[in-house]
């Protein structure tokens, strides 16, 4: 991004070309949506985006980060309180699923990412594993799971959630069944269960 904005009416400005780049580019992908249509959506100038952004690559950068940023947020909310590293693993799958039928379009983009700018959304992935792997080295360390590689078993576990939620809320727009959610939670236990 080129310049954060100092005010309250810049930060509003930006919100408002964010939130119109993610529903231009959710609908239409991202080699679909010019800039002209997510200006126009967002009410602003032409100009006004390339004060922020020098192109839609660096566009769709930013888009990641937040996404990032946000989903982590969310996830940590959603398991604070929880001391038991097999219970917080439980809460977060549940909570990823949600965020997931709550935020598709954002998802969406994710996916898009990756054929458009696959550093970027290696960058998305990497960055999720290396703030999920001490928080399992921990746990590993109390005697709470069984002992991996910390990373590898960051991978493995995000790679269930991902390919559960693509196959029920992005494939069939639908929450996850609940013998589905039994079935992950039977998973997660026999993987971690020191």
């Amino acid at each position: 991004m080129r310049y954060t904005p100092k005010t309250r009416k810049g930060e509003d400005s930006l919100n408002k070309l964010i939130n119109a780049a993610i529903a231009v580019i959710a609908e239409k992908g991202f080699n679909n949506a010019s800039i002209d249509e997510i200006t126009s959506r967002a009410g602003l100038s032409h100009g006004l985006f390339y004060f922020y952004f020098k192109n839609k690559d660096e566009l769709l950068a930013e888009l990641i980060r937040r996404i990032n940023r946000d989903m982590r947020h969310y996830l940590t909310l959603s398991t604070a309180g929880l001391n038991n590293r097999i219970l917080i693993e439980k809460k977060g799958f549940d909570a990823f699923f949600d965020w997931m039928y709550y935020n598709q379009y954002l998802y969406k983009i994710l996916i898009e990412t990756e054929s458009n700018n696959i550093e970027l959304y290696k960058w998305h992935y990497m960055k999720l594993s290396e703030r999920y792997s001490p928080k399992l080295l921990d746990a590993m360390n109390r005697g709470e799971i069984a002992r991996y590689n910390p990373e590898v078993l960051s991978f493995v576990l995000m790679g269930i959630a991902d390919f559960i939620a693509k196959r029920y809320v992005l494939w069939v727009n639908s929450k996850i069944p609940e013998y589905v959610i039994t079935d992950v939670n039977k998973i997660i236990e026999r993987i971690l269960s020191p």
